[in-house]
């Protein structure tokens, strides 16, 4: 059991998940806590296990543009 908190580079929370299952990722879709998709950047994910430790990561992504053509 984990918790998993992801940042923007200037500190506001994206978004928290609490892991408890034993599989070891996490799928996230991309999306902040108002289920909008996330701008491309670098984010900061934080990863707190209890009673083993903490870990931090940093993660670089690329939104593809959406391309209203193809509908």
């Amino acid at each position: 059991a984990c918790k998993i908190k992801i940042f923007s580079v200037n500190g506001t929370l994206i978004r928290q998940f609490d892991k408890d299952d034993n599989s070891p990722y996490l799928d996230w879709d991309l999306k902040n806590q108002a289920n909008v998709p996330i701008a491309s950047g670098i984010y900061i994910i934080h990863v707190d296990v209890d009673g083993v430790g903490e870990k931090v990561l940093k993660w670089f992504g690329v939104m593809r543009p959406i391309d209203l053509d193809t509908f």
